[in-house]
């Protein structure tokens, strides 16, 4: 396979385990109390519970799971009366309900409905405009130490991807990735809070970089973690495509909204795109149940602003401990997440936090062999974590 890399990643050409590594399915997410709650509701209300058993004992085997970026405070309850009123219709496909939620997209982003597409967790975004590229010049530049959905994607289906390396500070060198780019380029991708730093683009200067490159290639702007960001809603960028700039937006329902085991995810991009890139990625629909959550999830706003300062207040926690130990880390991080040097293999580092029951990633990217990242979790799981990493690093 041909590579343009400026720092070569690791590529694993076996298809079961370059999809392992890749965890575009990020997992069931740990399911609040209200879960169990809505079970005894319903046996109490005379309705057979025997097919809903409790998930929380077997969803991370005891562990504290600080490894996927879930957001570990569970859903809205709101969300989760919705989905408990539609559980006795789920008979019927979703179409007209995915109609609703684009109707509640496009207003609240400034879009037209025909630039939105709605798919069962953002995945299928990334998979699918991984193909795209494949089909459209076949090259993508993007940064070292991002997500991998999309340039892991490419790769494995044949494309040439360029890694610009991050800056000093850990974030993206959009200077060097600009200048790599180039009238072959298909795409660049931007994670915007980037996985695994947690480091913003500063909005004014992500948007005056999408517009100049845009007229060369196409611009995909990651935006998974946008709405924990401090400066949410300041720094989204969809209005870019509002504007007709060739530039596509990616968002997803499964972090601050809580709903990574329900799958719902949406992107805005070009209507000529979307069209197309809608029939394909829809296929035979959107579960319903995720649908309805995510209506009811995006109009409890005093929820979502509440997720936000629980976020922030746990990830502050995170920080603090990493000062405490003098452990180097990537500064002000912005999603459910900090980026931080263990000063040992991540491997390693996995597996002495995993004697001290706290789960954290057992992988690292390209380049950062001794950093990890390490997802906030619930007041009480945050302070494990904290009490773990003073026995591990201390």
């Amino acid at each position: 396979m041909k590579q343009a890399s400026v720092i070569p990643p690791s590529v694993n050409t076996s298809r079961r385990k370059w999809l392992k590594t890749l965890g575009l399915g990020a997992g069931a997410v740990a399911l609040s109390a209200c879960v169990d709650s809505s079970v005894k509701e319903f046996s109490a209300a005379g309705m057979k519970t025997e097919h809903f058993p409790s998930a929380t004992p077997n969803v991370n085997d005891g562990l504290v799971r600080l490894s996927s970026n879930e957001n570990a405070f569970g859903p809205s309850k709101e969300a989760v009366k919705a989905m408990q009123g539609e559980l006795f219709n789920l008979a019927r496909y979703a179409d007209a309900t995915v109609d609703v939620l684009v109707k509640k997209i496009a207003a609240q982003e400034g879009v037209s409905e025909d630039q939105i597409v709605v798919t069962n967790g953002s995945s299928p975004i990334l998979f699918g405009y991984a193909d795209w590229i494949t089909k459209n010049g076949n090259k993508l530049v993007t940064s070292m130490a991002t997500y991998e959905g999309i340039p892991r994607g490419a790769e494995f289906m044949g494309a040439d991807v360029t890694y610009v390396p991050l800056a000093a500070d850990m974030t993206f060198d959009l200077d060097a990735i600009e200048a790599a780019v180039t009238e072959d380029t298909t795409a660049v991708y931007v994670c915007n809070p980037n996985n695994p730093t947690g480091s913003m683009v500063d909005a004014a200067k992500l948007t005056a970089f999408a517009k100049r490159v845009s007229k060369k290639a196409q611009v995909f702007i990651d935006e998974a973690y946008i709405e924990m960001s401090d400066a949410y809603p300041a720094n989204v960028q969809s209005k870019l495509v509002a504007e007709g700039h060739n530039v596509v937006i990616c968002r997803t329902f499964s972090k601050i909204h809580a709903m990574a085991g329900q799958r719902l995810g949406y992107a805005i991009m070009p209507a000529e795109q979307a069209k197309p890139m809608g029939r394909m990625l829809r296929m035979g629909g959107v579960n319903y149940l995720a649908l309805v959550a995510g209506i009811a999830s995006m109009d409890d706003h005093a929820n979502l602003n509440t997720m936000r300062a629980r976020i922030k207040a746990e990830r502050e926690k995170l920080t603090n401990a990493a000062e405490t130990l003098g452990r180097e880390y990537a500064k002000n991080p912005q999603g459910n997440f900090i980026y931080m040097d263990t000063g040992m293999p991540h491997d390693e580092f996995a597996a002495k936090m995993k004697a001290q029951g706290i789960k954290v990633v057992g992988r690292t990217w390209p380049g950062y062999d001794t950093w990890s990242r390490i997802s906030v979790g619930t007041p009480k799981e945050t302070d494990a974590c904290v009490s773990a990493l003073k026995a591990v690093l201390a």
